[in-house]
This record gives structure tokens, sequence and C-alpha cells, in this order.
């Protein structure tokens, strides 16, 4: 039979396991609770970095359209300086091709407008309008709208 020296360290040594055992379960919950955190903060990182990639893409685009549409060649013209619809269809391809490169669901779903401004000075301006998805569905935002114009000299018009 136990005395009762044997029977207080015996019940101490128990309770001191359980202590143990109890700040292990702790340690382990607050690191799940950190690495929860962590992971969901790193996936908001990846999701808006792709948003702003994608939101330069889109503005590059519209330069390379706009940029295009400025130096339209004069055979590509009317008498009156504006630029033939045949030559817009080739822009807007284009623009739509740049986006492509990256995101082909996005240029399938973008809009582009060339509209020509007489001036003084005169313009062209390129403007991409759509949305794209989001690779994660991150507070409940299933895509991300684009809006993007880009202005540049006329340079194939005289003002």
């Amino acid at each position: 039979m136990l005395s009762n020296s044997c029977r207080r360290t015996h019940r101490a040594s128990r309770g001191l396991a359980g202590g143990v055992r109890s700040e292990r379960g702790q340690a382990l919950f607050e690191t799940g609770l950190v690495v929860l955190i962590f992971v969901g903060l790193l996936l908001a990182l990846v999701e808006f970095g792709r948003a702003f990639m994608l939101s330069n893409v889109v503005t590059n685009a519209a330069r390379v359209g706009a940029r295009l549409a400025a130096i339209a060649p004069g055979a590509q013209r009317d008498p009156n300086g504006v630029i033939l619809s045949g030559y817009v269809t080739t822009i807007e391809d284009t623009v739509e091709a740049e986006i492509a490169a990256l995101d082909p669901v996005l240029a399938s779903a973008a809009t582009v407008l060339v509209t020509q401004d007489a001036g003084p000075p005169p313009t062209v301006e390129v403007r991409v309008t759509g949305s794209f998805d989001a690779l994660f569905n991150y507070l409940g935002t299933s895509s991300f709208p684009v809006d993007r114009s880009v202005t540049f000299p006329d340079q194939g018009r005289d003002g």
C-alpha cells in the first residue's frame, strides 16, 4: 500500500502531466490558427498581385493600340484623316492579342473601343473594359473589373 507522501507525489505528477498535455493542445490550436491566417493572407496577396498584373497588361495593350491608331498611315484614313473601320478592327484585334497572350478569357470578354477627337489637338483614345475571374473566391469576390484608357496625339491628322 502507498504511503501518504507517495500518494501526494503520484497525484502531483499526474497533474503535471495533464498540464503539459493541456499546454501542448493549446499550442497546437494556436499554431493552426496562425497557419490559417497566414494562408488566407498569402491567397489574398496572390489574388491581388495577379489583379494588379492583369491591370498592367490591359493598360499596356491599350497603349499599343493607341500608338497604332496615332501613327495610322494615310492609306488607312479617309480624306478627313479619320481612321478607316478596317484598320480600327486591326487595332482592336491587336489589343485583344496582347491581352490574350496572358489571359485568353479576359481577351475574349474585353471590349476595345477606338475613338478619335478632332481636337485641337487631334487625339486618339483606346479604351479597354471587361472583367477577369478571380483565382479564389476570396471574400465573395468572383471577378475584378478592368477599365483602362490611353490617349495619344493623332500624328496622322492635321490639327
